[in-house]
């Protein structure tokens, strides 16, 4: 028999009678009469079923062949143009014939509660799942074979998959819906605040319920400001968790008490996740679950490449980039919490830009704020090092407005990062709030560099200087010595410049007013003698 779908039945149950699974074949009927009615009928039917839904495989074909020609735009949708669809198909006969789907109109007088019985539909549906994965499970379990915690495993997967879903699937669950708009009309609708996380002065770091993101080369300190983050979070009593594909639990949270946390604070309220394996779908769905039973205001995910490589999902491809948010990322945000993954960035700061390693959909992919963390002093024991954190995108804009502007750099200055270490056993962290300077600290460094080096190369060039002249056998013009000393020849003048004032050259007038350059007669001497 095709007309109805296949239910496992307990091999046990032989007291004559056969179990029933959940269904109404009415509401399947009423549902599908309602669409052959209602276009409008068809779009809400669509955001709560599926055709597997359907427990007569003769109204799954039914449905799916209504769904195809809406989505193609067909203009007119009935028992008709159906019935003529299906014939091509080549399934018109195993549906009951034209007869039956306008039986199906029959049977339902109006559409308008065609939405209620798609409900109808989908509950009994959920409850046939579940009841199949726990008859698997039982299976399982009575067989005897393999692994006792394997298969008990893979039995709290299977009922914990099944189980998941309690009742019809929300209309806004795919976002394929019309926005209420009234909010923003009306002007009660207020943007998001930066209420994570904290910089010295008070102001937030991340936006709660999106996906923000601290990216910065190796040791630059990204995860030290996730961890001076967690510690805040911490300390107003909120829970946070750390999900590490890098370091591991010895370290990151050596580090937190390093910086001032209180060890009965970290095990009750900070929740580190080492993950060792590639997780399935339904494992990673009943992770986050229970993430958010925790209802963390804070979540890192230490590692974005070595995330993505577990998850057996392509760095350089965006479109894998983007299936690693939807996988991840995105459903983490929708615990509320601000989501903050830690990235790394090409080594080449002149080619990488605004964006971390892999491609620039992870920056289109955050919808709160991203900063980009530059290393200034390292970081170690007995040390001052010091980072500065930019922003690199600003989705609200609600971070940017307590910046400064980055000077030559096109990145607002929102922070520096100090970590003052005083031995292994404590050390200050500050995220200090930036401060005008009349010159931006890191182009003064910058510029006294190139000083010291332009320094470094006259100097080299006063010492090519005198031993040309002391070669010389007779006096040399400024331009012969430039022929003559390779390099630069606005350096070689500054050097000679610099020697005839320390009166270590002497500058005599040659014909036609030339300067002529020899060494002092006293040198000269001690030259011939030696």
């Amino acid at each position: 028999m095709d007309n109805v779908r296949p239910f496992p039945r307990d091999p046990a149950d032989n007291d004559g009678f056969k179990r029933l699974p959940p269904q109404d074949l009415g509401a399947e009927q009423s549902v599908l009469g309602g669409m052959l009615l209602s276009e409008r009928a068809t779009v809400e039917v669509i955001e709560i079923l599926e055709g597997p839904d359907f427990y007569r495989p003769a109204h799954e074909t039914i449905y799916n062949a209504i769904v195809d020609m809406t989505v193609r735009g067909e203009q007119r949708v009935d028992p008709v143009t159906v019935t003529d669809e299906l014939t091509k198909r080549g399934e018109i006969n195993r549906v009951g014939g034209a007869a039956y789907l306008h039986h199906l109109v029959q049977q339902v007088p109006t559409a308008a509660n065609a939405e209620h019985y798609a409900e109808i539909v989908h509950d009994r549906a959920v409850r046939r799942r579940a009841l199949e994965e726990l008859d698997r499970a039982a299976g399982l379990v009575s067989s005897g074979e393999g692994e006792l915690a394997e298969v008990l495993d893979l039995v709290r997967e299977r009922v914990t998959g099944a189980t998941e879903v309690t009742g019809p699937r929300s209309k806004d669950d795919t976002g394929w819906s019309f926005s209420d708009l009234t909010p923003v009309l009306d002007g009660t609708h207020k943007p998001a605040q930066p209420t994570i996380g904290a910089r010295d002065d008070g102001i937030g770091l991340f936006y709660p319920g999106r996906v923000n993101g601290i990216q910065g080369e190796s040791e630059a300190g990204k995860s030290w400001v996730a961890l001076i983050s967690c510690l805040t979070e911490i300390n107003r009593g909120n829970h946070v968790v750390y999900l590490d594909f890098e370091d591991s639990e010895e370290g990151v949270v050596s580090r937190l008490l390093l910086i001032g946390a209180n060890p009965r604070d970290i095990a009750e309220q900070f929740h580190y996740v080492r993950p060792g394996t590639t997780p399935t779908e339904a494992a990673l769905r009943t992770f986050i679950s229970r993430i958010a039973d925790l209802g963390p205001s804070l979540i890192i995910v230490d590692g974005v490449t070595e995330a993505m490589v577990m998850l057996g999902l392509e760095l350089k491809e965006n479109t894998e980039i983007a299936r690693f948010g939807r996988m991840l990322l995105r459903p983490l945000a929708d615990t509320g919490a601000a989501v903050v993954p830690l990235d790394h960035v090409v080594k080449n700061n002149e080619s990488r830009g605004r964006y971390a390693l892999g491609g620039v959909h992870k920056l289109n992919a955050v919808d709160g704020v991203q900063y980009m963390l530059e290393a200034v002093r390292p970081f170690g024991i007995n040390t001052e090092g010091r980072s500065r954190l930019r922003i690199a995108k600003d989705r609200p804009a609600q971070v940017r407005r307590h910046a400064l502007p980055g000077g030559r750099n096109p990145m607002h200055w929102f922070a520096d990062l100090v970590i003052r270490s005083s031995g292994e056993e404590f050390a200050q962290a500050h995220l200090y709030p930036p401060v005008q300077h009349t010159e931006d600290p890191q182009t003064a460094a910058v510029a006294q560099d190139k000083a010291a080096q332009e320094e470094a190369d006259i100097r080299e060039r006063e010492t090519a200087v005198l031993a040309a002249l002391a070669k010389a056998t007779e006096p040399m013009s400024k331009a012969a010595l430039e022929d003559l000393i390779p390099g630069r020849a606005s350096v070689t003048r500054r050097a000679l410049t610099r020697l005839v004032h320390a009166g270590r050259v002497t500058a005599e007038k040659g014909p036609r007013g030339a300067a002529l350059h020899s060494l002092p007669q006293a040198e000269t001497a001690e030259d011939g003698a030696s």
